[in-house]
């Protein structure tokens, strides 16, 4: 049997396999062990649940969003979360040394600005970290609210497999610095330091906890591709349907 013009194009745009499309969606978490809770709450964490579009043609990632929570309030389904719909911030980045970009840190934030990043805002000097630089490593600069009342958080993106697993020197780039109302310090009038955590490095080269409190460490992030929403299946089928009965109709026809 011959298909006709129209039914190959139908064929051709329900047959196709979702993987080899240049634009995919991804969900992306990201775990952030409190250190200071290692004992008394083991499983008090902050956490990033987030999902984002990777298009592979351009290596370009965009409509991240997300939400976190503060590891103090119980951890997920107990603390309040806050909202970031605020991509800002795409870094690329060589971790592996051969000058060639592999990866992309990418931050998005509660408000619409980017002044967690700014050193001078307000003006704060951070002992040197990962280099000394701020934003484009994912690390925020003032870790004092000053009214900024803002949050945000860092993901890695490997432009060659998004869903691959992280090695250590892309896991430092990602962090979350949490200046809002509902971080710890603000809310309990103890101060005006915001909550954050990444890793960091000792003077000898060790990794050790980073961020404020007591630091986050170990810090985990893991990207896999999303599940589509059962509508897309529904209209899969409806359009595979649609080619049988185009295919049917042509073979009964004189």
């Amino acid at each position: 049997m011959k298909l006709s013009l129209s039914t190959a194009a139908v064929l051709a745009t329900f047959a196709t396999p979702t993987a080899l499309a240049a634009v995919t969606t991804y969900d992306v978490t990201q775990t952030f062990n409190q250190v200071v809770y290692n004992t008394s709450h083991p499983d008090w964490d902050t956490w990033f649940y987030g999902a984002f579009t990777y298009d592979s043609d351009t290596q370009t990632v965009s409509n991240l969003s997300g939400k976190i929570n503060q590891a103090m309030d119980g951890g997920p389904g107990v603390s309040a979360w806050v909202y970031l719909n605020n991509q800002l911030s795409s870094i690329a980045v060589d971790t592996d040394g051969d000058s060639i970009n592999d990866g992309l840190v990418v931050s998005v934030f509660k408000n619409n600005d980017t002044n967690v990043f700014d050193p001078t805002n307000p003006a704060y000097t951070l002992p040197p970290f990962f280099g000394g630089t701020f934003g484009s490593n994912g690390k925020m600069g003032a870790v004092y609210t000053a009214g900024a009342e803002n949050a945000f958080v860092s993901i890695f993106v490997n432009l060659a497999d998004p869903t691959a697993g992280l090695s250590q020197s892309q896991l430092n780039y990602i962090a979350y610095g949490d200046c809002t109302p509902a971080a710890l310090m603000p809310r309990n009038g103890s101060g005006n330091k915001c909550m954050a955590g990444w890793n960091a490095y000792d003077a000898n080269g060790n990794l050790i906890p980073g961020g404020t409190m007591q630091g986050t460490l170990p810090n985990t992030q893991t990207i896999t591709a999303a599940v589509p929403e059962p509508e897309t299946y529904a209209m899969m089928l409806a359009g595979l349907g649609l080619v049988g009965l185009v295919v049917v109709r042509r073979r009964t026809s004189p």
